[in-house]
């Protein structure tokens, strides 16, 4: 009787810590899925393609909706090419970026004075003035920034943005998609830098 006490409480001890080391893998397998898919969300937005004929890599960031109310819909784009000819040898190293936004509304929307102001961490990241334009029914804005732009993006926690009238506080998942595009470009660019005679 009491050996039979005696592995009936052996097997249950045995039995738990299988169950214990099986829960424990499983937490790890879904945290590590879901630090996969947390990469993947960022690489799923970001684009990078270079060119075999020119050697010149374009870096996107894919159409993200800042704005997405069923009356207006605000969307931020950014493209970045490296490693372009240049007519002067001062700007070989010069890191310019087009960042486009794409306004869609079912009624007028109050642009103001259609100036477009960032502010990453309660910074203002200089940008140029914006072109406006109106393309397919859609108001777009192209502004350009530089690599102390893009350094200031690499970092930033808080991204605000007024476009005329309306001001916007950025979703964090697209903050740190931004994050993660600014740094792509600054390691591609150096790895350029580094290839070129």
């Amino acid at each position: 009787m009491r050996r039979q006490i005696l592995a009936c409480v052996l097997l249950f001890s045995i039995t738990g810590s299988i169950i214990l080391v099986a829960g424990q893998e499983r937490q790890r397998q879904e945290k590590g899925a879901a630090q996969t898919s947390d990469a993947k969300s960022a690489s799923d937005q970001i684009e990078v393609k270079t060119d075999r004929f020119s050697g010149v890599t374009t870096i996107k960031f894919k159409p993200q909706a800042v704005l997405d109310k069923p009356e207006h819909q605000l969307t931020m784009e950014i493209e970045t090419k490296l490693g372009e000819k240049n007519h002067y040898d001062s700007e070989k190293d010069e890191l310019r970026s087009f960042m486009l936004f794409r306004s869609q509304s079912k009624a007028p929307v109050d642009f103001g004075d259609e100036e477009l102001h960032i502010m990453i961490d309660g910074k203002p990241m200089e940008i140029t003035r914006p072109i406006g334009d109106v393309d397919a029914g859609a108001r777009t804005f192209l502004s350009t920034c530089r690599r102390p732009a893009l350094e200031q993006l690499s970092k930033a926690k808080n991204i605000e943005i007024r476009l005329g009238a309306i001001e916007i506080a950025i979703a964090q998942p697209i903050v740190a998609d931004l994050r993660e595009y600014a740094n792509r470009v600054l390691i591609n660019q150096k790895t350029i830098r580094e290839k070129k005679p």
